[in-house]
């Protein structure tokens, strides 16, 4: 207890936490919807602030419409994504970078295969794919016959805390919009 005249230092203190390298050959890695995913960072090692996920995607496949609560970004390394940021279509190639605040609409469809690095803040949306994906036997493009690992998974990927289809009502009531 202070006493009066005295000031209480309110310093921040920040939890202790260890850097750490991630390597892309031993991070816990998915196959799911013709993408290889690979946790890079997830939010127990960042303390909730970010992940960064590395994925190798099959030309045709990405998420069709919806919104996150968190922010999310991409760095293509090689390939294509027609995309939709919000009214906006743009196609983003290798060397781009693309932000996409949270609460906007977007949905992309890659044009050929395509290899990115994807992250988001805070971290979290990791982990749907840990839960839904299936562990990755080797570190490649999933089989072209591998089916999802249950009939609700993709259903599961746009619904829920982190990610909606843009057309769910709660989402579009949704305070970050």
């Amino acid at each position: 207890m202070s006493s009066p005249g005295n000031t209480r230092n309110s310093t921040t203190v920040f939890p202790d936490r260890d850097g750490f390298v991630a390597s892309k050959d031993d991070a816990p890695a998915y196959w799911f919807y013709g993408t290889l995913w690979i946790i890079l960072a997830d939010i127990h090692q960042t303390g909730g602030s970010f992940s960064v996920i590395e994925q190798w995607m099959r030309t045709g496949v990405g998420p069709p419409l919806h919104v996150h609560n968190v922010d999310e970004w991409f760095f293509v390394f090689s390939g294509a994504m027609a995309m939709q940021l919000g009214e906006r279509h743009v196609t983003a190639t290798a060397g781009d970078s693309i932000w996409i605040p949270r609460g906007t609409d977007h949905a992309f469809t890659t044009t050929q295969e395509t290899h990115v690095l994807n992250g988001y803040a805070p971290g979290g949306v990791e982990q749907i794919i840990a839960g839904i994906g299936l562990p990755a036997q080797r570190r490649e493009l999933p089989p072209e016959d591998l089916e999802l690992p249950n009939s609700d998974a993709f259903g599961r990927l746009l619904d829920n805390y982190w990610s909606s289809l843009s057309t769910n009502s709660w989402a579009q009531t949704a305070p970050q919009r």
